[in-house]
């Protein structure tokens, strides 16, 4: 079930490359990818991981609330981020010029299905 939301995902944004499913120990429980040369997409994933857990501590250190969404621009790529419990979160990565707030509606639109599976 978590492919099939997450090709959903990839598929429909709009310049998509790669969306999943992780645990905020940088372990994917779920990838899709499509192909993009130049970048290790599983990498990334596993990096941004431990950048989440940083701004996530931070967040709670100043009583700003739970985090729910980070956005991460590159000069190549857009990595968007929801958070979607305490222990998990997807991630998005798309081309630079990629479709952004269609990005931004789908990750929150599969959110609920994607807590809902995780239960």
């Amino acid at each position: 079930m978590f492919g099939e939301i997450l090709q959903g995902i990839v598929e429909e944004a709009g310049g998509g490359i790669s969306a999943s499913l992780m645990g905020y120990d940088g372990i994917a429980i779920e990838q899709f990818e499509q192909p993009c040369d130049g970048i290790d997409l599983q990498l990334v994933a596993v990096e941004y991981a431990n950048v989440l857990k940083e701004i996530k501590q931070t967040a709670g250190i100043l009583n700003a609330g739970v985090m729910e969404e980070v956005a991460i621009g590159t000069q190549r790529f857009w990595v968007l981020i929801r958070a979607l419990s305490e222990d998990y979160f997807v991630t998005l990565t798309l081309h630079r010029d990629g479709n952004f707030g269609k990005a931004r509606y789908l990750l929150n639109r599969e959110a609920g299905r994607l807590r809902e599976a995780l239960t």
